[in-house]
This record gives C-alpha cells, structure tokens and sequence, in this order.
C-alpha cells in the first residue's frame, strides 16, 4: 500500500483539518442520538406473551428480561449451523459485549442487555459456554412463533433468519419498544471497527487484503 511520507509539520497540518472533519463528525453523531431517542414508541399489548427459555429450561417472559430495570437491549442471533455453531457475524458481535462485572455500567444506567437465538435452550447453552459469554442468552423459539402470528402489529419483528438489536421501556408492567436496528446500524458497537478505523490497514475487508474473522476460539496462537 503506497503512503505518502513527509515532514512533521506537513504531518500536523494535515491532522489539524481532519480534526475538524471528524469533530464534525462526532457532532452529527449526537445529533443523530438526539433524534434517536426522540423517536415515538410502540406499546406491546402482552409482554408477558413471549416467552424466553434459559437454562434448566426455565421459561421467562418478556417482562422478566428487564431483571427490575427500567430499559432492556436485546440482540436477536441469527441460526446456529447444523452443528450448533453460531454465526460468525453475531458472535463477533457478541464478542464486544462488556464481560462480568463491566455490565455493571449499564446496570448502573438501569438498562440490561441480553441477547437471544432461535435455537434449543441446550444448543444455546452450549454454544454460551464456548464462547465464554457472561450477559444473560436466551433461546427465543417461542418468541418468533408468537412475532409470526402476531404479524404486522408490532415493530420490533425479530426473523428466524436474520439479525437484530432492539430496545425496550418499562414502565410498571408496560412495555414499550423504542427503537430497533439491523445490518450496519450495529456497527457502532464494534470496537475492533472503530479501532482498526483509526489504522492504515483499516479494516482489511476489501482487495488483496481481505481477511474474515473467526471464533475467537478459532485463531491460532500466532493470529
């Protein structure tokens, strides 16, 4: 990859004006968050009707996820393979999730996150536990039959087939949706983005230089 080299004092010139594009940037972003948070929401007739499974089997409902917070972050996996392994693209995802005792921040914001799959509770569990995930995962079989009937009456439609993080308020034994997003609208969550973003090789998903990324399992020592 070429690169032009020069001085130090070329080099901070031309730092100094983008700076300003991505001070600029950073202002849109929160603008944009503004908007976001502004959107109107949807009340769910009967949260209490879709229904999670966890381990052991036990079975909680939509209600249940918040754990007693006022706001839930839920993030819907695509299949698992055949074999029972999880897609490549929400496992990174997934990856990028605090661990342990760094969720504390969002608990301390009243928000819980988990996430769920339209898998068995065993297969779930199973697949948690290769990845050493520590938020709560839920198997959401029930809740796609019950989207499916439900039709096009609610908003947050998670698909058996695809992926997508949505968002919920509390209020009392309400439950609202508030805002959903798929595809690249999840990249903001993606630190291994935005710090490769900042590098000269960036990404490295394009060209003579593309590369995938794995399990984090399944990298070598050397990776």
């Amino acid at each position: 990859m070429s690169k032009t080299v020069v001085s130090a004092d070329e080099y901070r010139r031309a730092r100094s004006s983008l700076l300003s594009e991505e001070k600029a940037a950073t202002r849109l972003l929160s603008s944009v968050a503004e908007k976001r948070r502004a959107l109107p929401m949807v009340r769910l007739n009967d949260p209490s009707s879709f229904v999670f499974a966890g381990p052991s089997n036990r079975h909680f409902t939509l209600l249940d996820l918040f754990q007693g917070r006022r706001q839930l972050i839920i993030y819907f996996h695509m299949p698992f393979s055949p074999t029972g392994v999880g897609c490549g693209g929400c496992s990174f995802f997934s990856d990028h999730i605090p661990a342990g005792r760094v969720l504390s921040h969002l608990h301390s914001r009243d928000t819980t996150f988990a996430a769920a799959a339209p898998e068995s509770v065993t297969a779930v569990d199973a697949f948690q536990k290769r990845m050493g995930w520590t938020f709560p995962f839920y198997s959401c079989l029930d809740t796609f039959t019950k989207a499916d009937e439900l039709g096009d009456d609610i908003t947050w439609r998670p698909s058996p087939g695809a992926f997508r993080l949505s968002c919920f308020l509390r209020e009392g034994d309400e439950v609202f949706h508030t805002y959903e997003t798929t595809s690249r609208g999840v990249e903001v969550v993606l630190s291994t983005y935005a710090l490769l973003d900042m590098t000269l090789l960036g990404r490295q998903e394009s060209g003579e230089e593309a590369k995938s990324f794995r399990l984090h399992d399944e990298y070598t020592q050397e990776g």
